[in-house]
């Protein structure tokens, strides 16, 4: 749900709010805003939903990732690419873009619950059992 900023009270039915959805929502991980895109997995799965922000018109709902299991960790973007980590040790890589385009899949022997950090040129990824630094 998409709701104006400074208003209060109950909104319920009002012009605050500007756009819903109610399919293919996160439970856990948090949303990506990027570049006027929200990116978001529904409920734990690997399923992927790109909508634009400030209208709700969804680029495409719903769609099905190859390789990662279950999604704790919210997704991260940066440089034009979105960041997506799998319980399973699975990272999905997306372009940054109105159309899913996996750009790749990279795989750890080590299950990831938290969010990946990113600073520099570099990706943070804490798994169960490791810290791992990935960069340039």
């Amino acid at each position: 749900m998409a709701i104006q900023l400074g208003k209060r009270g109950d909104l319920s039915g009002s012009d605050a709010i500007t756009w819903t959805l109610s399919r293919g929502t996160p439970y856990v991980p948090s949303p990506l805003l990027m570049n006027g895109r929200l990116w978001f997995t529904q409920g734990n799965d690997a399923v992927i939903t790109c909508v634009e922000a400030q209208t709700g018109k969804v680029h495409y709902t719903q769609e099905r990732l190859d390789g990662p299991s279950g999604f704790y960790a919210s997704p991260v973007g940066v440089d034009g690419k979105v960041y997506l980590a799998g319980r399973n040790g699975t990272t999905v890589v997306l372009e940054d873009s109105d159309t899913l385009k996996v750009l790749a899949v990279n795989r750890l022997d080590d299950p990831i619950d938290a969010s990946p950090a990113l600073s520099g040129n570099a990706i943070y990824i804490r798994g169960h059992q490791h810290l791992y630094c990935i960069a340039e």
